[in-house]
């Protein structure tokens, strides 16, 4: 009868070894699917300033660091505290009434009509204006009633009270906002 001299790894270690290597495998798989789905978007770095007035519209200006693109940003009106308990009214800002210019104010439009592409970047120094008459009540808070005028933008019993202007990215996310004060 011969003696076989078997050395081997206890069935215990055998099983922690193969467990160690299943989780270093899953950890190595969950980091490579984890970076697939984070986007490289991050939000711009933008400081914005803007006036109203009543008789001449509203204008915003980029004052950088960094230009935006005009496609994926949209403007949102919101009422402040000055209106009372007003801040849930919220209203986007139609691009196609957004220009950059005064003068030639079709051919400066963020959005041209039928969706066509307009101005692409809201450039560092640029002013951005919402000229009359899509300043008004119709314009920025076309799911208004003639009972809620309180709230209108162009109600003349407003002047002095505020909206703020934010500037959001395509997933929804602020990374720009201003308080403007309406003027006569």
């Amino acid at each position: 009868m011969t003696r076989m001299d078997n050395q081997a790894v206890s069935p215990v270690v055998g099983v922690m070894l193969m467990l160690v290597v299943t989780i270093i495998i899953a950890a190595i798989v969950s980091a490579f699917a984890g970076g697939l789905s984070e986007s490289n978007d991050k939000a711009p770095d933008v400081q914005i300033t803007g006036g109203y007035s009543q008789s001449h519209g509203f204008w915003i200006e980029n004052e950088g660091p960094e230009d935006i693109s005009t496609a994926s940003t949209t403007v949102l009106v919101r009422l402040s505290d000055s209106f009372g308990n007003a801040e849930h009214m919220v209203w986007s800002v139609n691009k196609t009434s957004i220009t950059n210019s005064t003068k030639d104010a079709d051919a400066n439009r963020w959005l041209k009509a039928g969706g066509y592409t307009g101005i692409k970047s809201f450039t560092v120094g640029d002013r951005a204006y919402v000229l009359p008459p899509y300043h008004n009540h119709s314009f920025l808070q076309p799911n208004m009633d003639s009972k809620s005028s309180v709230y209108y933008l162009d109600n003349p019993d407003n002047i002095g009270r505020s909206f703020w202007v934010e500037l959001t990215d395509k997933s929804g996310k602020i990374f720009a906002k201003t308080k403007i004060k309406i003027e006569p």
